[in-house]
């Protein structure tokens, strides 16, 4: 959008249609989707509303800040964190640039510790996030399993705030949050479902991941290891940790299934592997009767 086109009359039809037209040029995923989301940031609306309200024009202001977003977007800066907000499930998320996004194979891990353990849904369970991040998977699972306390760990304080504000936007009280490093100390008590997504994108990885992804926080993809840091710590530490009847489940990189597998069946744990919608193996887990 030049000079002449930012000082012009624009109608929000107008702005969609060109958005769109010049998001797809440049590449952008989902182009459509991220004008209209980007134009529902700067009104403060409903993406609804914009199409009720096509014929409304904009004011210079908003073109201002409309174009300083399409900015950002263009130097790879993800579309969550210019919005300040994701979707995850049924419930809308709070998001700083300092947390990871979570992504879609996150919310199959929840609906699956869900389908496997419905019939739980109105006991009083412990269960521990590890590494909650967003809150995401914290705040699923403590919306479902409401007679349930949920324990959601960190060692990011940034992360502990954000679960701690996401809880709170989102109507969701059982839920406690702690700072703690998983490699050097344990929570007290044990779980009847432990659950991770943990950093597990090998470091010789990293500098091949696309821009967009090397612009979430470095803590939250890699452990600067091989990827396998946090589940040969966890086959460790799980035993002393689950009931008797407890279960885990991990989310683990699209080649790593197998070895992740492996680590927990040198423990003595009996494991199983989900495969996620692209049909990729995802899901590690374990469900001791």
């Amino acid at each position: 959008m030049n000079r002449y086109e930012s000082n012009r009359n624009w109608t929000i039809s107008e702005i969609i249609h060109w958005g769109t037209s010049y998001l797809n040029k440049k590449g952008c995923e989902s182009p459509r989707l991220s004008i209209e989301l980007l134009l529902c940031s700067v009104l403060n609306t409903t993406r609804l509303d914009l199409y009720l309200n096509f014929d409304k024009p904009l004011k210079k202001k908003e073109l201002d800040e409309l174009k300083s977003k399409i900015n950002l977007l263009l130097r790879n800066e993800p579309i969550q964190y210019i919005l300040g907000w994701t979707q995850f499930l049924e419930f809308k998320l709070s998001l700083s640039r300092k947390v990871f996004i979570p992504r879609p194979e996150t919310e199959q891990l929840v609906k699956f510790i869900i389908k496997k353990n419905e019939s739980k849904q109105e006991r009083k369970m412990s269960i521990l996030d590890i590494g909650c991040g967003s809150g995401a998977i914290s705040i699923a699972l403590a919306s479902f399993f409401r007679n349930s306390q949920v324990l959601a760990i960190d060692i990011d304080t940034n992360a502990i705030e954000q679960t701690k504000e996401n809880a709170l936007l989102n109507n969701v009280s059982n839920i406690e949050t702690m700072e703690l490093d998983i490699f050097k100390c344990v929570p007290e008590g044990s779980f009847d479902i432990i659950v991770s997504n943990p950093p597990y994108i090998p470091i010789s990885e990293y500098s091949e991941l696309p821009p967009q992804l090397q612009n979430e926080p470095k803590i939250a993809l890699t452990d600067e290891k091989d990827g396998l840091s946090f589940y040969k710590r966890f086959a460790k530490i799980f035993p002393r940790m689950l009931k008797e009847d407890g279960s885990f489940y991990l989310e683990v990189g699209w080649n790593q299934a197998n070895l992740v597998s492996e680590i927990f069946a040198k423990e003595g744990f009996s494991v199983q592997i989900e495969k996620d919608f692209q049909g990729i193996k995802r899901i590690v887990y374990s469900i001791r009767f």
